[in-house]
């Protein structure tokens, strides 16, 4: 086992918690010293699936089919991979924000918690979580053996926390008494307000996980206390919740950007937190909202499970109170190398990956085309042109690369085609695609208040 050096000093947490029995205690944490630099990796919507619900036959691959383009497949070697790309980058944190399960499957989350343990014993990264709407009280929890789904059991709130205690929890200046929302300090200058915003009580009832996500008016007021504790400590505070802070898109806001966003917005700006990383949206995006002289920004990472498969790297200056941003793709092919998998998909994941979501993407868009009768007058070959330039334009959306990537794809004939279309919602869709802000989604540099 190899643990890296870190930065750390041992200094009591400011609060008292309270312990399982009721009595207060004041535990002791490793945090990185005052005047030092921290390193914070980020990713979201891992979607794990443990290996034992499923035999990887029929009823799974239909489910794949019919997904979004989560590699399910590969939920262990994606894992695995990220544990290798920390070992070689040493952050000194990893943030997942929510969506670490599948659906929720209590073996799932059992499973993950394992490798996560393992990640921080094997590198020194400290991991930090919050849930995601799949992952509490879902309803959709499903194993897969031949032709069937069955049912799984899922997890509660209490589960949830006690499951990744150690993975913030446990470690929490404060925690609030309606949420899963936790306030953590990896090191003296820096804290991560980690906002639990998914609703799960009424899963059971809607027979499927809640989409939207709020904060309730008491985390509101919760927040105003964490931001109070740290002015009084001299930290500054990153926000990192599952739904969007701000919005991310055109086409999908509601269910996405968390609602009532403008009251959250005002409780983070109020505290002087001017940064938020966000996921659930499943695309690399990045929202400023500036109004009275402040700025606040959301970062929503890229699902790690869904091509291109990347990760942020947060680096902030002490000396310089800054944050700056940047994504990396996953390297499953160094992982898969050096592990001496033999799997052709996996040695070649970038590849494969693109290749499996554009095709989908692609498949769907020529079904749909294909439907539709005031698209008769159209061969084959233009509406497969014309399915793949969907296709085309899904990756991009996804990855966030419009301001290098758009240019080139509306200079294709497909798109023209696409011009002279009839009216349809796809067409619009295409069109509203290729007006997107040529803004980069993968670099920014904050200078915190």
């Amino acid at each position: 086992m190899h643990i890296s050096f870190r930065r750390f000093v041992l200094i009591p947490v400011l609060l008292t918690v309270a312990s399982c029995s009721g009595q207060e205690t004041t535990p002791q944490q490793y945090r990185i010293q005052s005047g030092h630099n921290l390193t914070i990796m980020t990713t979201t919507d891992t979607h794990y699936l443990s290996k034992s619900l499923t035999d990887f036959g029929p009823a799974f691959n239909q489910f794949l089919a019919a997904g979004d383009g989560k590699q399910l497949g590969y939920s262990e070697e994606i894992i695995s991979a990220l544990g290798h790309d920390i070992e070689i980058r040493k952050p000194d944190a990893l943030i997942i924000s929510g969506d670490l399960t599948n659906n929720g499957e209590k073996r799932s989350h059992k499973d993950l918690a394992k490798r996560l343990k393992i990640i921080e014993q094997n590198t020194g990264t400290r991991v930090y979580v919050i849930p995601g709407n799949h992952d509490i009280l879902n309803p959709w929890a499903r194993e897969f053996k031949d032709e069937r789904q069955y049912m799984a059991d899922n997890i509660t709130p209490k589960e949830f926390r006690s499951l990744y205690r150690a993975f913030g929890y446990d470690e929490a200046l404060l925690n609030d008494k309606d949420t899963l929302s936790y306030l953590a300090a990896p090191s003296e200058d820096l804290w991560l307000l980690m906002l639990d915003t998914s609703q799960y009580a009424n899963n059971s009832a809607l027979g499927h996980p809640q989409l939207d996500g709020r904060v309730p008016p008491s985390t509101l007021q919760w927040i105003d206390e964490c931001g109070k504790l740290a002015s009084s400590s001299g930290a500054h505070i990153i926000a990192v919740m599952h739904h969007s802070l701000l919005d991310h898109s055109d086409f999908i806001q509601e269910g996405f950007t968390v609602n009532d966003n403008a009251q959250v917005v005002d409780a983070l700006k109020r505290n002087g937190i001017a940064t938020a990383l966000s996921g659930h949206i499943h695309i690399q995006d990045i929202s400023e909202n500036s109004g009275d002289g402040t700025s606040i920004y959301d970062i929503a990472d890229s699902a790690l499970s869904v091509y291109p498969h990347q990760y942020g790297m947060l680096k902030y200056s002490s000396a310089d109170h800054t944050l700056d941003y940047s994504t990396s793709k996953l390297n499953m092919e160094l992982w898969a190398a050096s592990s001496g998998s033999k799997d052709s998909n996996l040695l070649n994941f970038g590849t494969y990956s693109e290749q499996n979501f554009r095709k989908r993407s692609s498949t769907r868009s020529y079904a749909r085309l294909s439907e539709d009768e005031a698209y008769d007058k159209y061969s084959d070959a233009e509406l497969q042109v014309m399915a793949d330039l969907v296709g085309r334009l899904n990756e991009i959306y996804f990855a966030g690369t419009a301001k290098t990537d758009l240019p080139g794809v509306i200079a294709l004939d497909g798109f023209r085609l696409w011009q002279n279309a009839p009216s349809s919602g796809l067409k619009s869709y295409v069109l509203g695609m290729a007006r997107r802000v040529p803004k980069d989604n993968h670099q920014l540099h904050i200078k915190l208040p």
